[in-house]
């Protein structure tokens, strides 16, 4: 925070014990520090193929910054466990495949053995048909009885052949679609692993420089990484269009709003001041590492100009946000201000002790207020609370 009114620039005296400072006019601006680096305005995102389907361990990727041509792979999955369960899920399928066949001659040797039965039946039936006879003279009644329960009997047995013979044609068709069914299951999953093969590398979709980007807690990519669908792991920056991506503390971040200049300076070259203006503001504060208790409000700097030999993405920086700019006001610290259910005030000296002095207060930074009414310059004030037997 920057001043003109400060304490060292008041008069400070010691009136009974209570710390006091004559009230002046001048100017008064506040400045946000900030820290951040440089990123591209504009650049293409390089991501984990759409198609990839599953969970992937990142196994290799190029190194921050390197400069690639397109169609340049920049990562690549590793293809140990892809390459595993395809060759489970197609041992699985061949697996089924035999089962498939052996089904099939197992229900061909039943089927010939109900179509050998049924014949084999048809013509004892016939036989039994044929020699017949309900004489007496010739069979005595038991033997006719016999001979007409058997008849019978081969007739049931027929039927039952021609029933077994429907049935085991409707079981077996089930049976090989059962299989078939297993099989299509099997065959989606090696299409899967065999087209998440064809897409372990990521490609550079364009010429450019390849700079890391990080995952949402500040993390850069590594070897080792789980990997999705869509994952960005890098940027192509178009580096000649920069800005600064700036982090101020929440508890300094008071005022700070989209639109406001801001003077930028490089940690390389910390002579060479860049100016710009804020053009975004995150709504709420969080913290810039995993697991920090310190929250920061993230912004974004668009530059004046852009100097591409020496703003490259990364570079670390500082940047200072005029969050405030008043000239000919009358500003006093924080601490000589005392309030209570809306009501303002100070302190005021007069001859006879201090009396409590109504007050509008105006801006304010962490230290200093402005004060729109109620104090003129050359008033004596004080910066603690005076004790009671100098109140009137």
């Amino acid at each position: 925070m920057m001043t003109s009114a400060l304490l060292s620039a008041c008069s400070q005296q010691q009136t009974d014990g209570v710390l006091t400072m004559v009230v002046r006019q001048g100017d008064f601006s506040v400045e946000i520090p900030a820290v951040g680096e440089l990123e591209a305005s504009h650049s293409t995102a390089v991501t984990v193929p759409n198609g990839l389907r599953g969970p992937q361990s990142l196994a290799w990727i190029l190194d921050n910054f390197t400069q690639v041509k397109a169609g340049d792979v920049v990562a690549r999955m590793d293809p140990t466990r892809q390459r595993y369960e395809l060759e489970r899920e197609q041992f699985d399928f061949d697996r089924l495949g035999l089962d498939s066949e052996m089904q099939l001659q197992q229900d061909k040797t039943i089927s010939q053995e109900l179509t050998t039965g049924t014949q084999v039946t048809s013509e004892e039936k016939q036989l039994a048909e044929q020699f017949f006879s309900e004489d007496e003279r010739v069979y005595t009644k038991i033997e006719i009885i016999e001979q007409m329960r058997n008849q019978d009997y081969l007739g049931a047995k027929l039927n039952y052949f021609d029933w077994g013979l429907a049935q085991h044609d409707e079981q077996a068709d089930a049976e090989q679609q059962l299989i078939k069914l297993k099989q299509g299951g099997h065959q989606a999953k090696i299409k899967r692993y065999e087209n998440n093969l064809r897409q372990m590398e990521i490609i550079a979709p364009h010429d450019g420089l390849f700079v890391y980007q990080a995952s949402w807690d500040g993390v850069m990519p590594v070897v080792g990484d789980m990997m999705w669908s869509g994952f960005t792991i890098g940027t192509l920056p178009d580096t000649s269009t920069m800005q600064a991506r700036a982090y101020v503390l929440e508890s300094e971040a008071a005022g700070l709003a989209i639109g406001q200049l801001a003077t930028v300076y490089l940690d390389a070259y910390p002579d060479r001041p860049f100016k710009g203006r804020v053009t975004q503001v995150d709504a709420l504060a969080k913290p810039k590492e995993k697991g920090s208790p310190v929250n920061y409000f993230q912004f974004t700097v668009s530059l004046d100009n852009t100097l591409v030999a020496i703003m490259q993405p990364g570079r670390q920086l500082s940047a200072k946000v005029q969050a405030l700019s008043l000239d000919d006001v009358i500003t006093i610290p924080n601490q000589a201000i005392f309030q209570k259910e809306g009501r303002h005030w100070v302190y005021l000296k007069t001859d006879k002790g201090f009396i409590e002095q109504a007050i509008t207060p105006g801006q304010r930074s962490i230290d200093m207020t402005q004060i729109l009414s109620g104090l003129t310059p050359g008033d004596i004030i004080a910066l603690t609370t005076p004790p009671k037997r100098s109140r009137l």
